[in-house]
């Protein structure tokens, strides 16, 4: 119980500082809020991808690794709050580069978490296309969120054995990054919308 506490406050933390300031920073580029005002051309949106990508990249290298080469992480935000603002293609994307980092590492829940991080891009972009490119509210992300982290521990339970290996360590990781991953979505949503209607606001 104290190493899961532990777990969870730590991957807290990160969150808490990490995706702020990467937020923080994301809604400062021109080409950011091209795309998040759907404004954006190509160059745009793979500066958005790349960008996306890479922050995607380091929720994994910011997780902590519980064994077996599974990581608690925030992997998954970038492909979420990337579909959630600008649609399938950027999320899928955006979920690639995370998948195939994630599987390059190695470890036995590498190809399920690879598959999961790669259909977050493209269950949050079909959650965009359902709501006609508008920004949903910070409740439903955090429920979609917690959700998609639920499935992501139900493939990787699906597809890796033994079975008695990695029960204890999804239920360790599975709270932990239901926590970090809705908490990220709800302070992306919260700062991306924002900075849509002072954006809007200006172009009047």
């Amino acid at each position: 119980m104290h190493e899961e506490n532990l777990t969870l406050l730590t991957l807290f933390a990160h969150t808490e500082v990490f995706i702020y300031i990467f937020v923080e920073i994301m809604l400062s580029m021109p080409p950011v809020q091209r795309v998040i005002l759907k404004m954006g051309g190509w160059k745009d949106k793979l500066f958005f991808i790349i960008f996306f990508g890479a922050f995607s990249i380091m929720g994994t290298a910011l997780g902590i690794p519980l064994g077996e080469g599974v990581i608690a992480n925030i992997r998954d935000f970038a492909p979420m709050l990337a579909a959630l603002t600008a649609g399938p293609f950027v999320g899928i994307s955006v979920g690639l580069i995370g998948g195939i980092h994630r599987l390059t590492m190695g470890g036995m829940t590498a190809v399920s978490s690879s598959i999961s991080t790669i259909l977050t891009g493209l269950i949050f972009g079909y959650i965009y296309h359902l709501n006609k490119g508008k920004l949903i509210g910070i409740i439903p992300a955090m429920i979609f969120a917690v959700l998609n982290e639920l499935l992501h521990a139900a493939i990787t339970l699906l597809m890796v054995r033994p079975w008695d290996v990695v029960w204890p360590i999804v239920s360790l990781a599975s709270p932990a990054m239901m926590i970090a991953n809705s908490l990220g979505i709800a302070i992306g949503i919260i700062m991306t919308s924002k900075a849509i209607k002072e954006c809007e606001h200006i172009l009047g």
